[in-house]
């Protein structure tokens, strides 16, 4: 009796142990833990983030990559990181990995836009700023992305004085600047 116990067990471990190689499971095996574990790990990559500790920033992100493959958010973040290390390519490549996961990440959408508009690009940033807009019409960054390159890098004043307003109404601090943007682009017209 004990030695069928003892095979079922290793049966059982065999099983489970070939699950967790070849499909990595989350720290915690309680599900309703799981989105709990997910936020607090997350919320210390944010952290170290904004403290400008971007090694254990990418440390943290890149392991939850592996541990919630359908989480968009930590791959949006590994793009911002090398975007602010000036790596576009990488950022380019994580911000594509978030949008899989999810089409309609702002964040991700609107770094791309940016990534674009600074290579030249200016149709495929625009059609990202836009993509953004269309996923949540007040994401002021889009907004103020897509007035900027309307304004200075397509010479479209007119529809840039439309999205620098909107910008400002969905912005919980507009820029200090924006008032002189929207009276010079008004003097271009």
């Amino acid at each position: 009796m004990n030695l069928i116990k003892s095979g079922g067990l290793c049966l059982w471990l065999s099983v489970a142990l070939s699950g967790c190689v070849t499909a990595p499971t989350p720290p915690e095996s309680d599900p309703r833990a799981e989105p709990a574990v997910l936020e607090a790990s997350f919320r210390e990559a944010v952290r170290a983030m904004e403290q400008d500790n971007l090694a254990e920033a990418r440390t943290r992100l890149e392991q939850l990559t592996t541990d919630y493959p359908d989480k968009a958010g930590p791959m949006a973040n590994l793009g911002i990181i090398a975007f602010r290390k000036g790596d576009s390519d990488s950022a380019r490549q994580w911000f594509e990995r978030a949008l899989a996961v999810n089409p309609e990440h702002v964040q991700a959408l609107n770094h791309l836009g940016v990534i674009a508009r600074n290579a030249g690009e200016f149709d495929e940033a625009e059609r990202y700023y836009r993509a953004a807009l269309a996923a949540d019409s007040d994401y002021a960054p889009a907004i103020l992305n897509l007035a900027f390159l309307l304004d200075i890098y397509l010479g479209n004043p007119a529809d840039a004085i439309e999205l620098y307003e909107r910008y400002q109404s969905a912005a919980s601090e507009p820029h200090p600047r924006l008032e002189d943007w929207i009276f010079d682009a008004k003097n271009r017209i």
